[in-house]
């Protein structure tokens, strides 16, 4: 049987049963499921399962941390079980706060794969600019739209996964999207008069590589979409519900929740510039501090919009980004420290490819999950890379450039385009993590009975 199937099987086995999913969907390493009965969900279970690196309760439902094969495993149980998600969208979170992190993570999450393959795109180009590649070259102009173009029509991006996020009709949610960003309806942010639809006020508003403004028309969308085909007759339902829709929509975008959510993004902005006016630096030396716990939970997606907004108002990110050089760096420098001092066979093969996997991606539950949790010091040593990253880029400016997790594919982000020294601070900041995580795990040491327990029951076998 294929290893992903056998795992498939093997987690279906403690959900509760298929008809017990009221909602699943996968991030880079994580399947995110939400479900009926919580009772009937054997979390301990899945996690003692052969290939399941770890598994949390957090945002309203579950997280089970499978690793890189993940989209395989995701495919194998879609393909295999009768799972039913168009109704019940699953438990409700215990507070209005894990309720809003909770779709903000469900509705960025999909999003996350352009962004990444943009911001690589944005790597490989600032090195081919150095290798003499002109900007005037078509293969530059190509490449850069590519590079942009996840940013630029990241409302259309947005559209799509808040439908699939309140289950409504994905087409609708783009064409009212399409009408916002319509370079006719853009081009009234120049317009010297009063802008007006049917005499109500319209602040105009460039919503190109906006995100609330979507968020906030999807979620008010889904309530008219609703209520429009649960009123509309039968008879006329196919021409007539589309239509209601829409136009009950167009004013209430344009005129409330358009501007209402460029007005919170602008909030968003200012309130980190104020930040980073009066104590700078202190962005990045907290959020390096509780970067582990928002990986652990699985909120750190939450928290895009942060670094959407400094990219669209600075043209870089100094704040989530890179607290994530010290998340992700030390996951590398744990799992050294590990595979140097372990002596067990199996412990050192768990962290020679966490490390790797860390690295080189930036991709850091396998070693989160599969060695800090289990072996308990590593995560205070993560906790230590982490914070004294963060103090060192809030004293040195450490900035990023375009968007993806810190790691040994995405460190050309670094470069400064106006050709500062940014990118031999980020050199250091990787150095910072790795050396004083490496050395706090080194100190703390760890207990790798469990590992050795494994290795036991595994000859015994």
């Amino acid at each position: 049987m294929d290893n992903n199937l056998r795992l498939a099987n093997e987690i279906m086995e403690h959900v509760g049963g298929a008809e017990n999913i009221t909602a699943i969907n996968h991030c880079s390493t994580r399947l995110r499921l939400k479900v009926a009965n919580p009772e009937n969900f054997d979390l301990e279970g899945i996690k003692n399962i052969n290939g399941v690196v770890g598994a949390v309760e957090a945002l309203g439902g579950y997280q089970i941390i499978v690793g890189n094969n993940v989209s395989k495993v995701y495919k194998a149980i879609m393909e295999n079980y009768a799972i039913k998600v168009e109704g019940e969208t699953g438990r409700v979170a215990a507070n209005p706060f894990d309720a809003l992190l909770n779709v903000m993570s469900d509705i960025v999450g999909p999003a996350i794969p352009a962004i990444v393959a943009a911001g690589l795109i944005s790597a490989v180009l600032s090195i081919a600019s150095l290798l003499g590649m002109s900007a005037d070259s078509t293969t530059y102009t190509i490449l850069y739209a590519a590079s942009q173009a996840a940013f630029y029509f990241l409302p259309f991006i947005i559209a799509y996964t808040a439908a699939r996020h309140w289950k409504i009709n994905p087409v609708l949610t783009i064409f009212i999207t399409g009408i916002m960003m319509y370079p006719s309806v853009q081009a009234l942010t120049s317009y010297e008069g009063p802008v007006t639809f049917f005499g109500l006020p319209v602040r105009a508003v460039d919503y190109a590589s906006t995100l609330i403004p979507t968020i906030l028309t999807c979620w008010v969308m889904h309530y008219v979409y609703d209520f429009v085909e649960d009123k509309c007759p039968n008879a006329i339902r196919y021409v007539m519900a589309p239509f209601a829709v829409v136009i009950i929509m167009i004013p209430v975008a344009m005129c409330v929740t358009g501007p209402l959510g460029s007005y919170i993004g602008s909030l968003i902005a200012a309130v980190i510039t104020w930040i980073d006016s009066v104590a700078p630096g202190l962005t990045v030396v907290v959020l390096g501090a509780i970067a582990p716990f928002l990986v652990l939970t699985g909120s750190h997606l939450a928290l895009i919009p942060l670094v959407i907004a400094n990219f669209s108002t600075k043209g870089y990110d100094n704040a989530l980004l890179i607290a994530f050089i010290g998340m992700n760096f030390s996951q590398f420098a744990v799992s050294l420290a590990v595979f140097l001092k372990a002596k067990t066979a199996a412990l050192k093969s768990t962290a020679f490819s966490t490390g790797l996997t860390a690295f080189l991606t930036g991709t850091t539950e396998p070693a989160l999950y599969g060695l800090c949790l289990r072996l308990k010091k590593p995560l205070i040593a993560t906790f230590i890379g982490c914070i004294a990253n963060g103090i060192y880029c809030a004293l040195t400016n450490v900035k990023i450039y375009s968007f993806g997790a810190p790691s040994f594919f995405t460190m050309a982000n670094f470069i400064d385009p106006n050709g500062s020294n940014n990118f031999m601070f980020a050199l250091g900041a990787v150095a910072v993590t790795i050396v004083v995580t490496f050395v706090a795990t080194w100190i703390l040491g760890f207990d790798e009975s469990i590992f050795s327990e494994g290795e036991e029951e595994t000859k015994k076998a």
